[in-house]
């Protein structure tokens, strides 16, 4: 065999192995990707989902954008979703003063944020009221919950939000759950179970990616 030939064999080798890398590498972006996309149409659209295994919370159709919503938290000012690490968020919202029914859904959220253990972390809980509590009843909140973060939004921001969602009038405490890039998906109140919040947001940190 001449030396022309042997070489013609060899880029003929060569190129069948990086074709062969190539697939492989598309193969692998393919394996994480696809099912993470795949998670996210399923939960917003409900489209593909079994009714044995639908979500657990009130699907939000379409989602809600909350991440441009001019909250501001206690303490420190405007707070931008987009300025901070990528979590998953409840936004418990009561129908009112936060009283016994409120703090019932609270208690839930935050039985459900331990039993996340080490994935805790990724997910963060907000009290969204129309104006700033009491300073005696914030201290009270925050021994009860220490990782709970208190906002306050407009009362006409907060309507708007509440029409946005589908409900003709928030006559009950409810949670929003948020996605990591701000956008309300689910929502639950005091029908649900810890763990049925436990389910869903499981689900949901398996599928998402982690900053």
């Amino acid at each position: 065999m001449n030396q022309n030939a042997q070489s013609s064999q060899t880029m003929d080798h060569n190129s069948e192995r990086s074709g062969l890398s190539r697939l492989q590498g598309i193969s692998v972006i393919a394996s994480v990707v696809l099912p993470i996309v795949a998670a996210y149409i399923v939960y917003y659209t409900g489209i593909g989902m079994p009714r044995s295994t639908i979500n657990e919370g009130e699907l939000l159709q379409p989602a809600v954008d909350v991440k441009s919503l001019p909250f501001v938290e206690r303490g420190t000012g405007p707070l931008q979703f987009t300025a901070e690490k990528l979590k998953w968020r409840y936004l418990v919202i009561p129908a009112g003063p936060c009283t016994s029914e409120c703090e019932k859904l609270l208690y839930t959220s935050r039985q459900v944020h331990i039993r996340l253990a080490e994935k805790a972390d990724r997910v963060e809980r907000l009290l969204v009221s129309t104006s700033p509590l009491s300073d005696a009843r914030h201290q009270q909140l925050q021994r009860e919950h220490p990782r709970l973060r208190f906002v306050t939004l407009a009362p006409a921001v907060l309507e708007k939000l509440e029409r946005d969602a589908g409900f003709d009038q928030w006559d009950r405490p409810r949670a929003l759950l948020v996605d990591q890039q701000g956008y309300a998906m689910m929502a639950y109140d005091n029908r649900h179970s810890g763990n049925q919040l436990l389910k869903d947001i499981k689900r949901l940190l398996k599928y998402s990616y982690e900053q």
